[in-house]
């Protein structure tokens, strides 16, 4: 499965648990204008609970905003896991010569 597929279907998971607590709209198509308004609503939603006090699930709407945030990323051509991965690689090579000298 591709890397963007596999975010999309992170997103609608992620969408799924969250859409009855936060009042999330359905999400029948992905695009960057719906993603965008999405991650807002969770941010409104998110700070009007930290104002009043409410609980809710903090850890599963930090994990949307991310999956949010990577398929963005994704949509622009950008593959934040791949990038990581490959400086990691760069910059051991790059000690490895370095304790060579």
């Amino acid at each position: 499965m591709s890397r963007y597929k596999k975010a999309e279907q992170l997103v609608r998971t992620l969408h799924s648990e969250l859409e009855e607590e936060m009042k999330l709209p359905a999400l029948s198509d992905i695009s960057e204008k719906r993603l965008c308004l999405l991650l807002e609503r969770i941010y409104r939603f998110e700070t009007r609970c930290t104002l009043k006090k409410q609980k809710y699930s903090e850890k599963q709407c930090v994990a949307l905003r991310g999956a949010i945030a990577d398929l963005l990323l994704l949509l622009d051509s950008f593959d934040l896991k791949d990038a990581i991965a490959n400086r990691n690689n760069g910059s051991d090579q790059q000690n490895d010569m370095g304790s060579v000298a």
